[in-house]
């Protein structure tokens, strides 16, 4: 028994099918399954787990010395700077990018079209039972404005398509250029070190860059103020990434138009935030890249990934740990 090696899916909620596990032995070549929502089970048998995946405790990781390989739920790998000891470990993670574009593109056109058609307005006046008539002379257009996608990676080339059929102009920022032809919708790409330059330009900015130590608060008071004075800003990426105190008071001042956020930098966001009460602010509570089959289509980017670590081929989706993407 001393040899036994586990692969653990923790998971809660009952989120995978009820013949997870079978489905997940026929892949696992020897090793002991354990799909569980129990902490006490996995802590049981800590250091015979070879394999981890679903929502498994973080904190653990440290303690878990024959661990191997962790496929990870979703697409942020930023509590790896809450755990160094975790970051540290000689494992591959891997995580559940490029699942998220289509469902994260369209809740951030929702976002963008209640805040120009000015729809919180609409709906509140929809409940006093008034025809809001005057709210016409505030409605905008996302037609002909230009767009900036921070962090353009394959969501931002689902946003990018999206934008380009509502007929807007759409620029890219990201680490390195990409070594191909700009992808379907954008029209021009720059490296991140030109970000202060481009905010200057836009007209709505997107905010889906990776939390790293880098990119920390990168959107702050500075950034700001280099935007126009009737943008609006997004963020459907990671929530400290922003200074929502630089944020808020952006706003408040007018020194940019609104801002629309479905993540913040402590979630959920707290009661006490002045965030939830400032005009021109929508928030949702970090949705986007949810849809009712997201479960099922990471389950089996699980199940390829497993049959690639079996056979000894490269996995799907390897997070590079030091950058936290």
């Amino acid at each position: 028994m001393s040899d036994t090696k586990y692969l653990v899916l923790f998971l809660k909620g009952r989120r995978v099918p009820l013949d997870a596990a079978e489905q997940i032995a026929g892949y696992a070549a020897g090793r002991t399954v354990l799909v569980t929502e129990e902490r006490a089970e996995i802590e049981k048998i800590l250091d015979k787990i070879e394999i981890a995946a679903g929502d498994f405790p973080q904190e653990l990781i440290p303690r878990a010395p024959g661990l191997k390989w962790f496929q990870q739920w979703y697409a942020g790998a930023d509590w790896l700077q809450r755990y160094p000891d975790a970051q540290k470990h000689p494992f591959t993670l891997t995580n559940a990018s490029g699942i998220h574009g289509p469902q994260m593109a369209e809740h951030l056109f929702g976002l963008l079209i209640a805040w120009y058609r000015k729809f919180p307005e609409v709906f509140e006046a929809q409940k006093r039972h008034e025809w809001q008539r005057s709210i016409l002379h505030k409605a905008g257009l996302l037609y002909e404005k230009s767009l900036l996608i921070a962090g353009f990676g394959s969501v931002g080339g689902h946003i990018a398509r999206i934008a380009s059929a509502f007929g807007m102009h759409i620029t890219g920022v990201r680490r390195s250029p990409p070594p191909h032809d700009l992808p379907p919708g954008l029209e021009k790409i720059v490296s991140q070190e030109c970000l202060e330059t481009a905010l200057g330009e836009a007209d709505v900015v997107v905010n889906i860059l990776p939390c790293t130590q880098e990119t920390h608060h990168i959107f702050n008071g500075k950034t700001f103020e280099k935007m126009k004075q009737t943008a609006l800003f997004a963020n459907i990426g990671r929530g400290p990434t922003v200074d929502e105190t630089a944020l808020a008071q952006a706003v408040r001042s007018g020194r940019i138009a609104g801002a629309v956020l479905d993540v913040t930098e402590t979630e959920p966001l707290p009661p006490e935030s002045p965030l939830w009460d400032i005009p021109g602010i929508i928030i949702t509570p970090h949705y986007s890249g949810s849809h009712p089959q997201y479960d099922e289509i990471v389950f089996h980017l699980f199940l390829d990934n497993l049959k690639r670590y079996t056979s000894g081929s490269e996995l799907r989706n390897i997070v590079n740990k030091t950058l936290g993407y």
